[in-house]
């Protein structure tokens, strides 16, 4: 299908040139302009979950492709001299071990010069471990920390030479949500929904994870163990969690996986006060369809319309940017829309600072060194919290009854970063 006028029906490979998606490679109109006298085409690969579970994590792409047409020509300066460049998208399908399999064509096949890929340690970590085999900077977002580097058991003393993240930590999710359930639920029961995926390993893990963590807070953590997904129900978790007199969810799965989950617990009438679970409630074409069930569910804030940042590429503020994408998109803005405008912020101030374009390891050099104020905040890989990673700002928020959408995320808590505003009072969710 041709994508000419970009949507988000894409196909499992294809190529960008100048921003027009098709089956195959397809030119766009007006916008790759090739330079005779430059003499190298920058290949940019893009691994990302257009299909499958995780495809909501693309939903910005189009419009984010848009703003890199406009605010770059198709070119990108270098040492004083214009290159053209082309985006190579493959689709991931939501899928670890495809992930790594459309990696490796971009490196062998397509012979980019740098990847850049998101949405999970299910699609980033295995794309990283092919840029790391080949000697391919790669650049992500939107894999926690913790997931990220140890899930691809990186070694805290030496880290990687050519993959690059920046992301909130699970250290930083947990001290921020600390705050938040001890102004409603000081000495709360949590039932975690860790599934066996990485995340739901990371965040289980008994001596670096979170109920240690929760523990040393005052809090008691109840875990009825690692499950497989999809799930067709989850009778055996809901019933743990009701047995043990669970009042907070603290959890992170897919939308579909959570609404399955959301679904069984109304059935079963079980109704925690707070339900906090990453991957699903960021994300509002999510939460819409459980209409005033979505009330006061909580999700962790890694960017929103509120920040009080602003993109190095578009001169925009986080609200601009927002409105921008409302405005173009006719969809309600949500959290990954700054995250992948952000991908492409460091992409090209990479590419902008790299001495030779011909030689990766030259890319690989610039990245290394980003030190960048981004629409989420600095991205700075020299300060951690470990090798090959840098830190964004994280704040709560919560799911009120909106007057322009159906739903609407306020900001309930920022004690972990007070920059960001707060627009809205933390509650426990109230049942009907």
């Amino acid at each position: 299908m041709s994508m000419s006028r970009i949507n988000l029906s894409m196909s499992r490979r294809h190529v960008v040139k100048g921003l027009t998606v098709g089956a195959a490679a397809t030119m766009a109109p007006g916008f790759m302009t090739r330079a005779l006298a430059a003499p190298k085409t920058i290949k940019i690969g893009l691994v990302q979950p257009t299909t499958g579970p995780l495809a909501f994590f693309t939903e910005h792409i189009p419009f984010v492709l848009d703003q890199v047409k406009k605010a770059t020509g198709g070119n990108v300066t270098i040492n004083g001299t214009k290159h053209p460049f082309e985006i190579i998208i493959k689709d991931s399908q939501s899928n670890p071990n495809r992930a790594s399999e459309v990696a490796q064509e971009l490196i062998l096949q397509d012979e980019v010069d740098l990847i850049a890929t998101f949405a999970t340690p299910e699609t980033v970590n295995p794309v990283s471990d092919q840029c790391e085999v080949n000697g391919v900077p790669c650049i992500s977002n939107d894999a926690p920390l913790e997931p990220y580097f140890f899930g691809r058991n990186g070694d805290p003393k030496l880290g990687w030479d050519w993959t690059y993240n920046f992301f909130f930590s699970g250290q930083e999710l947990a001290e921020t949500m600390v705050p938040y359930w001890k102004k409603l639920r000081p000495e709360g029961v949590i039932g975690g929904l860790w599934p066996n995926d990485g995340d739901g390993i990371a965040q289980s893990n008994k001596e670096r994870g979170f109920p240690p963590f929760f523990e040393k807070h005052g809090f008691k953590v109840i875990d009825p163990g690692r499950f497989d997904m999809p799930a067709s129900n989850y009778n055996a978790q809901i019933g743990a969690f009701k047995a043990a007199g669970v009042n907070i969810i603290q959890g992170v799965l897919p939308p579909p996986e959570f609404t399955t989950f959301w679904n069984s617990a109304a059935q079963q009438g079980f109704r925690p006060d707070i339900v906090y679970v990453g991957k699903a409630c960021e994300f509002p074409a999510a939460m819409e369809p459980l209409g005033d069930r979505a009330i006061g569910l909580t999700a962790e804030v890694w960017w929103s319309k509120y920040h009080p940042y602003h993109s190095g590429l578009t001169g925009q503020s986080s609200e601009e940017l927002s409105d921008a994408y409302e405005a173009a998109s006719g969809r309600q803005w949500s959290l990954p829309l700054g995250f992948r405008h952000s991908l492409f912020e460091v992409v090209f101030d990479t590419l902008k600072r790299t001495q030779d374009p011909t030689d990766r390891g030259s890319i690989r050099d610039a990245l290394k060194a980003t030190n960048y104020r981004s629409i989420v905040g600095t991205i700075d890989f020299s300060k951690g919290p470990f090798p090959n990673t840098a830190l964004t700002p994280l704040v709560v928020g919560q799911w009120q009854k909106g007057s322009k959408y159906p739903l609407e995320l306020v900001i309930v808590d920022n004690t972990t970063t007070p920059e960001v505003p707060v627009n809205g009072e933390p509650s426990v969710i109230k049942y009907s």
